[in-house]
């Protein structure tokens, strides 16, 4: 028999300390279970120091797993969200939502999203609120959610909270599956094309020009301005390589800068097409956020600050943040916004008749939809575009180059006849 030094969970959430004897770290945790106390931390006090190991190896082991997981990756997010989802069907049920983490805890079985319910609960039973607990694991939550979250915690009505994050993220992740789901094919044809390609210039076209020399004849024009296109681009290739690595590195850096980043991001919202589907992704993202903190009872201002953190381009963060001190001043929301021409007239008008009847969260809810419906015919349509470019790249080279080398197999030919 060993003695093992125990840190634990009571069912009423407070923390303990203590002592247990055990032959070993797997009776000393089951003992504790049956004694309604849930283990944190496990340290045999004998020689071999096995319970310490292993608690040891299972803190590098979560450790390894939320490095192997990037802040803001897509599975990160994905696993984020199917953890709210279960944690919104306990809270919502009607349990506490200590206790629905610590039951998580115990019943998951994917390991990550045991880490995931490990971790929150670990912060919940030391006093901290689910928010700041959900920020300690950036690559799982967003700071966007961990804001509305923290927002419904204020308001105590976290239930209905979880249910409008939800609802967002499976909206985001929606819109972000149709953009690439779109953009698999037109990619794959464009990528078919220039293999096409390179496997005429540098397969069949020298065999080609070598029957013909042997014939007497020569390649024609379109066939010559092929090839020598194709060494032109092989001799300068690398130095046009390194140069645009060269320039995107200094744009990038520059970008990075507080000045650089504002103009970087105010010219990107010009561009043609891609210039408006950043715009409008930022406004349904904004606008959903906005209506879910308007719901969840907290003031407006405080609403706006948490939702000018969420802006990822930095010039409309700023037209944002001119924006709310104009609200902080007394002005109304859709007054401040017109000023800065934040939004489309269409939506400021509906915000303000809702601001005006005291249903600005129903006004937030229509803009948001308004702004997904657009968003969503700018991604067709954009898809549509880059398919057919694809297409018509594809046919043109393609075509290009059987030209080229049935006209000049045909002028051999004739040669020949005569």
């Amino acid at each position: 028999m060993r003695e093992f030094k125990y840190v634990a969970i009571s069912q009423r959430g407070k923390s303990s300390t203590g002592e247990v004897v055990a032959k070993n770290s797997k009776e000393a945790k089951t003992k504790l279970l049956q004694d309604g106390l849930t283990p944190l931390k496990l340290t045999s006090v004998g020689k071999s120091g096995k319970g310490s190991t292993k608690s040891s190896k299972g803190s590098t082991d979560n450790k390894s797993k939320s490095a192997r997981i990037a802040k803001g990756s897509q599975k990160g997010e994905r696993l984020g969200l199917e953890f709210l989802k279960r944690l919104h069907e306990l809270h919502g049920s009607g349990m506490p939502i200590a206790e629905s983490v610590k039951l998580l805890n115990l019943r998951l079985s994917d390991p990550y999203q045991k880490e995931i319910a490990g971790s929150l609960w670990r912060e919940l039973a030391e006093g901290r609120t689910l928010s700041r607990a959900m920020r300690l694991l950036p690559q799982y939550f967003s700071e966007s959610s961990t804001f509305v979250v923290e927002a419904g915690e204020a308001t105590g009505n976290l239930a209905p909270i979880l249910s409008k994050i939800v609802l967002h993220l499976e909206e985001k992740r929606e819109i972000r599956s149709k953009v690439l789901s779109s953009m698999t094919y037109p990619v794959f044809v464009g990528l078919v094309a220039f293999g096409v390609v390179l496997f005429f210039l540098f397969f069949l076209l020298p065999q080609i020009q070598e029957m013909l020399d042997s014939l007497g004849g020569e390649l024609n024009m379109m066939a010559k301005v092929l090839i020598n296109g194709s060494n032109l681009v092989l001799t300068i290739g690398p130095f046009a390589i390194i140069g645009l690595l060269i320039g995107g590195g200094a744009l990038y850096r520059w970008s990075k800068t507080e000045k650089g980043g504002v103009i970087f991001d105010q010219n990107l919202l010009r561009f043609p097409l891609f210039g408006e589907i950043i715009y409008l992704s930022e406004m349904f993202q904004l606008s959903s956020l906005l209506a879910t903190l308007i719901w969840s009872g907290i003031g407006l201002t405080e609403n706006l600050r948490l939702c000018e953190k969420t802006i990822r381009n930095r010039f409309l963060r700023n037209q944002f943040r001119s924006a709310r001190a104009l609200v902080n001043e007394g002005k109304s929301l859709p007054e401040s916004l017109r000023k800065f021409k934040f939004m489309p007239l269409m939506q400021l008008d509906v915000i303000e008749v809702g601001e005006k009847t005291g249903n600005l969260g129903n006004s937030m809810e229509d803009s948001s939809r308004s702004f997904k419906d657009q968003l969503t015919k700018k991604i067709k349509t954009m898809t549509t575009l880059v398919s057919g470019a694809a297409l018509g790249f594809a046919f043109s080279l393609v075509a290009l180059v059987a030209i080229s080398i049935v006209t000049s197999i045909f002028q051999v030919s004739k040669s020949i006849s005569y």
